[in-house]
């Protein structure tokens, strides 16, 4: 008996790394409406090195360079190590995955949507009644900017094009805005190629009180581009500032930034969420708050419409906010 305390206790509290150079990563997995979420958690050195993609019914996670012995937690999915490097899931038949990780503990988190249980995609909703009482979209017009677009294919990987796959989501959020009141403009419709000063001439066109231009980026979270304004400028840049834009519109662009980084965090958490400053972009001439919000790389999101309408229903949700903070 005593042999046996001493043995848990020790499995309990195995190091994360081996002096060999092995590491433990916890296994685990739970099933939510429409989709499995497997979950491997372990020391962030490994962790950052996770790829996952998918090989036939199966799917498959390979840290390179970093071998691995699992410590499995309620877990009820095939599986089997096919060497020490990697791991293969065979949860039945999918129709798409969703990859992300989290800090705090690290882990390398797996959404399956699954075949069997899968009912379409996530519904493009309106927020409830009671939410937009008191102004929900006093916003009159939102002009969003699909990126790219003809010949201007932007990033592609994995079978996606970035300029489809913004085109999309830029819809959905379209379908949802013109619920409301409110009108939306796309700078494109449809997939042909427009020049930056076509897409600011038309923006400005519109009168917009908010601006979104949409695009892919290499990083695994949602990145958030701001305007940056100066009064003192080289003689280089100060024709991209011929247009003052931004220069009158910084108060309600930074409310909208924050709105939306709000609105991320609530939907896909804290880290899916950063902000950077882009001067003399496309934004820096739009009449209106103005935000570039380039979503996770190809590699690390499988854009199925189920995260297309996700995202869709994040950014209208930020609006809201934006709304709500304006009207305090």
């Amino acid at each position: 008996m005593k042999k046996t305390v001493l043995l848990l206790t020790f499995l309990l509290f195995l190091p994360s790394v081996t002096n060999s150079g092995i590491y433990f990563l916890k296994l685990r997995a739970s099933h939510h409406p429409g989709f499995l979420r497997i979950v491997l958690e372990g020391h962030e050195s490994i962790i950052s090195k996770g790829h996952v993609y998918q090989r036939g019914r199966n799917i498959v996670v390979a840290f390179p360079g970093a071998g691995f012995s699992i410590q499995t937690e309620k877990f009820a999915v095939a599986y089997r190590k096919e060497d020490r490097e990697t791991i293969i899931f065979s949860p039945g038949d999918f129709r798409g995955l969703k990859v992300f990780t989290l800090k705090h503990p690290e882990r390398l988190v797996i959404d399956v949507y699954m075949k069997e249980r899968g009912k379409g995609a996530l519904p493009l909703t309106s927020l409830p009644e009671k939410e937009r009482q008191n102004g929900l979209l006093r916003i009159e017009t939102v002009v969003i900017d699909p990126g790219h677009g003809g010949y201007e294919n932007g990033l592609v990987k994995n079978g996606y094009k970035e300029k489809n796959t913004v085109l999309d989501i830029a819809k959905k959020l379209a379908a949802l805005i013109n619920k409301g009141r409110a009108r939306s403009f796309l700078t494109r419709g449809s997939d042909r190629f427009m020049t930056l000063s076509e897409r600011v001439k038309y923006a400005n066109s519109k009168a917009p009180d908010v601006f979104i231009s949409l695009h892919v980026g290499n990083h695994s979270n949602i990145t958030i581009y701001v305007p940056v304004i100066t009064e003192y400028v080289s003689d280089i840049v100060k024709p991209h500032l011929a247009n003052r834009g931004q220069a009158d519109y910084m108060e309600e662009t930074a409310t909208l930034l924050k709105a939306m980084k709000e609105a991320v965090i609530s939907g896909f958490g804290d880290d899916m969420v950063s902000v950077r400053p882009l001067p003399y972009s496309i934004i820096s001439k739009i009449e209106a708050a103005a935000i570039i919000i380039e979503l996770p790389s190809f590699e690390d999101a499988y854009y199925i419409e189920e995260l297309k309408a996700e995202i869709a229903n994040t950014l209208y949700k930020g609006l809201y906010i934006y709304e709500e903070i304006k009207a305090k």
